[in-house]
């Protein structure tokens, strides 16, 4: 089922990488609205509001080393719990960002590799990274793991109770296909599961009536609870969802009304999904949403108006965007939106032809193509049985030329748009060109391959 939620773009920033995106919650008590805190791979953090259906930069950071986490969190009990401060790791350090954009907090974690997870809870911090685990209780080293395999995830139990009489837990999402629950320094039991699991979440946002209930993601597109209590926990329930691409991000909101919090899963080929639990056991799927886009961060609040909930997200390619059911929204926006849209339409098609008209003629034009990062992953894919090759950039692909020395079996594929030229006369077995029809968002390529390519992403697939 496909919701009904108007998109609206908010900014665009650098690249970014998987949770680099948080709501910073507002004062109501001052009428301020939800911010949208967000780390791109520039080192710079930017604080986003919305005013007047136009988007203003509260706060931009001096660039640096790529952000690989972003968290909020304040002291428990004290008044700056409710401030949310912004945490970020870069390298091996961990900086603390104030709602004026001041960094007051610096902390270099000295880790023998760079942080690539966080996780913030009072003055205890979690940073993991290709394989160790570290554990800070007010910046002193507290516990500390080497695991023997990749680390994707880790959250940590936020309540005394979930403990019980073990010290401070947390979760680790390991390569291995494996929930790695830690016990201070030591790895209590782990949980196998079917498939390896990408990403973490505490059910309802605090684990659940338990406080000891966690969601994960798989590589496969599965989704999952675990219920993870002293001495041996189990996986309570597990279910395919609507597609076998990789979840890349998980949090909960309550969107409909219900006892429980909305369970809102992103995931690489950029279909975001919504469950509803039922109870512990049961969730029913609500509907989805397609952006055709790698999400690399979800988040729910108010940022527009203090009436309506909206579903941020931000992609790979450093869009941020709001999901919103709203009338309202639809009809302050709608017109203007449409408007915009018309007119960077038809300013990219000119500017195209002058580009072109230019490479034609001869003289000393020089053409310039700035440097840009390539996104790429290569992995089977059990739902066509098929290699996935994914490219993803953040400018136009016009087209892709795919050169092999093995002969390459060409499968059609559902959701085909894409023209393939295949050259007979080579020195390689197969060769292929793949044009973009009319700039298209999405197209894919019959046989060999599927492709899909907006502007941004490119989802190969081969055997």
């Amino acid at each position: 089922m496909n919701l009904n939620y108007q998109r609206t773009d908010f900014a665009q920033v650098s690249t970014t990488n998987r949770g680099c995106m948080r709501i910073v919650p507002g004062d109501l008590k001052k009428g301020q609205l939800d911010r949208i805190a967000v780390g791109g791979q520039n080192g710079c953090v930017v604080c986003l509001v919305r005013k007047n259906n136009d988007t203003q930069i509260l706060f931009k950071t001096q660039p640096g080393p790529p952000i690989e986490a972003l968290c909020l969190g304040g002291a428990l009990g004290t008044i700056q719990d409710k401030q949310f401060w912004i945490f970020v790791a870069s390298d091996t350090n961990v900086r603390a960002i104030n709602k004026k954009g001041k960094i007051f907090f610096s902390f270099d974690t000295n880790m023998a590799e760079p942080a690539r997870k966080m996780f913030v809870y009072g003055v205890d911090l979690v940073l993991a990274g290709q394989k160790s685990y570290n554990h800070y209780h007010d910046c002193a080293d507290s516990n500390y793991i080497l695991s023997s395999e990749d680390i994707c995830d880790v959250i940590s139990l936020e309540q005394d109770s979930a403990w019980g009489s073990r010290p401070f837990t947390s979760i680790l999402a390991c390569r291995d296909a494996t929930l790695k629950v830690v016990e201070g320094s030591t790895i209590a039991y782990e949980l196998e599961l079917k498939e390896v699991p990408l990403a973490l979440h505490l059910f309802n946002g605090d684990g659940g009536y338990m406080k000891n209930l966690v969601i994960y993601g798989t590589k496969g597109g599965r989704l999952g609870m675990a219920q993870v209590p002293e001495k041996q926990g189990q996986i309570v329930w597990e279910i395919n969802t609507t597609t076998a691409s990789e979840v890349t991000t998980i949090t909960t909101y309550n969107l409909f009304g219900g006892q429980m919090k909305d369970i809102l899963v992103g995931k690489e080929d950029g279909l975001i999904e919504i469950y509803s639990p039922e109870d512990n056991e049961q969730v029913t799927l609500k509907g989805t949403y397609q952006c055709d886009e790698s999400i690399t961060s979800l988040s729910c609040g108010r940022v527009t108006n203090e009436n309506d909930d909206e579903i941020i997200v931000c992609t790979y390619t450093g869009w941020i965007f709001s999901l919103n059911q709203s009338n309202n929204a639809s009809s302050t926006t709608a017109a203007p939106q449409a408007s915009s849209g018309v007119n960077v339409k038809a300013k990219v098609s000119e500017e195209r032809k002058r580009y072109e008209e230019m490479t034609k003629k001869d003289g000393g034009k020089l053409a310039f193509v700035p440097h840009f990062q390539v996104h790429d992953h290569f992995e089977l894919n059990p739902e066509y049985g098929a290699y996935t090759l994914v490219i993803e950039l953040v400018i136009p692909i016009d087209f892709v030329l795919v050169q092999s020395k093995l002969p390459i079996h060409l499968m059609e594929v559902e959701k085909n748009a894409s023209v393939v030229c295949q050259i007979p006369k080579s020195d390689t077995v197969s060769l292929n060109t793949i044009n973009s029809q009319n700039q298209s968002d999405q197209f894919r390529i019959p046989g060999l391959y599927w492709l899909r390519i907006d502007a941004k992403q490119t989802p190969v697939v081969w055997n």
